[in-house]
């Protein structure tokens, strides 16, 4: 596990490289910005190749650095197979960052492009990471476990989750996040059998007792920040303001985050993407009157 310290802020991203028998594989790259950390910290624990780096899905602290990348090492991109086709525009009126990502894979990269889905295998020599399809927080969102240590690598499927403080964020916002989907993945990676740890993005690697208390936390926080939303979406009339307010006052800000680099603002700015994420997948603008 790496801190890339994104945003110049300690714990908050974790990027993972995975070593067997000298193949090599990155899962996520944080954005363009941490790149030269990645660099620099590679270089110290002797690595000078990739084979392989991994796109959980398309946002900007997950696949930010991966043109730099994709340039530094001949690597092989693995990316869903949500790419193989131009992506509905329903996600978005004009062209959204899902079909931006799909441009350039075809373009720039071509062959060197892995399509997967659920129940594939990349095989780094005896270690096998076999895909789960996890969407929910974005339509293309992979999921990747460590078979042969039974460790898993959600990304953001699963929330924002900052070991050991018991704070967890839903990655609920939009324009791709869908509540059903999102609550079905939670619950299909729950169940896997045998599951020893979970690497986690945002920010830890919890292991034993903690993995499930890990679902545990992040699915009831799910569903506290839904019924948050939902209820002052009711009272307020949907006053958007009102809903990030009342977030804000029940979960507070997420663990070691700086008010130099995240202010009140910023913060209230993440909520709001979470309450209009809500709003829109549950259609709550339909269920209340005065809408």
């Amino acid at each position: 596990m790496f801190d890339c310290l994104i945003y110049n802020m300690k714990e908050q991203m974790a990027l993972f490289i995975i070593e067997n028998n000298g193949q090599i594989a990155l899962i996520d790259t944080g954005t363009q910005n941490e790149v030269d950390n990645l660099l620099n910290y590679l270089q110290t624990i002797n690595i000078d190749h990739l084979d392989y780096i991994f796109s959980t899905h398309i946002h900007a602290d997950h696949t930010g650095g991966v043109k730099r990348l994709m340039t530094q090492f001949d690597a092989k991109i693995v990316v869903s197979k949500f790419y193989q086709t131009l992506p509905d525009s329903k996600f978005s009126k004009n062209k959204s960052s899902l079909t931006e990502y799909y441009d350039y894979l075809g373009k720039n990269l071509k062959d060197r492009v892995i399509y997967v889905g659920e129940g594939d295998v990349i095989s780094l020599d005896d270690l096998k990471l076999e895909i789960y399809n996890a969407p929910g927080h974005t339509p293309d969102h992979i999921a990747i476990l460590d078979k042969k240590n039974m460790n898993l690598f959600p990304g953001d499927s699963i929330g924002g989750h900052h070991l050991g403080t018991g704070f967890s964020r839903p990655s609920a916002y939009p324009p791709y996040f869908n509540n059903e989907s999102y609550s079905q993945t939670i619950k299909k990676l729950s169940l896997i059998n045998n599951l020893k740890s979970i690497s986690l993005a945002h920010f830890g690697v919890a292991t034993d007792l903690e993995v499930q208390e890990v679902f545990n936390i992040t699915e009831n926080t799910f569903n506290a920040y839904k019924d948050t939303v939902i209820k002052s979406y009711e009272q307020n009339n949907g006053n958007l303001q009102s809903i990030i307010t009342a977030l804000l006052n029940k979960f507070g800000r997420s663990p070691n985050e700086i008010k130099n680099n995240r202010p009140d603002t910023l913060v209230k700015q993440y909520l709001g993407g979470i309450s209009i994420g809500f709003i829109n997948s549950l259609n709550l603008k339909s269920k209340f009157k005065g809408e």
